[in-house]
């Protein structure tokens, strides 16, 4: 799975003003790209610092749907994007749910 097209979209949804939560599934296994967490740390930094450079919050939430045992190592996805300053949840339901609790207290 080619990661340009959510990468180019996580940066437009940075730009917009009001965005201030993210919700990213990733997908481990065969067909998946080699490394999903990787390719999408940068995408996720610089996010980060458009939001920061605009004078305000995003918070990227994420789930893996993986294992250990997939090619991708579900440990070491979990932590490329944590390390890029993703909150990272160990189901989508989860990560939905932090997610949305963001947006309404948000909205509150």
């Amino acid at each position: 799975i080619d990661p340009t097209l959510r990468n180019n979209r996580i940066l437009q949804e940075a730009e917009d003003p009001g965005t201030a939560v993210l919700l990213l599934d990733v997908i481990l296994g065969y067909g998946s790209h080699e490394d999903p967490g990787g390719a999408t740390a940068g995408a996720i930094k610089e996010a980060k610092n458009i939001a920061r450079k605009s004078r305000r919050g995003l918070t990227v939430v994420a789930s893996v749907c993986g294992t250990e045992r997939d090619p991708q190592v579900l440990s070491e996805q979990n932590a490329a994007l944590a390390k890029a300053g993703a909150r990272v949840f160990s189901s989508n339901t989860q990560a939905a749910m932090f997610a949305a609790s963001l947006a309404e207290a948000i909205a509150s």
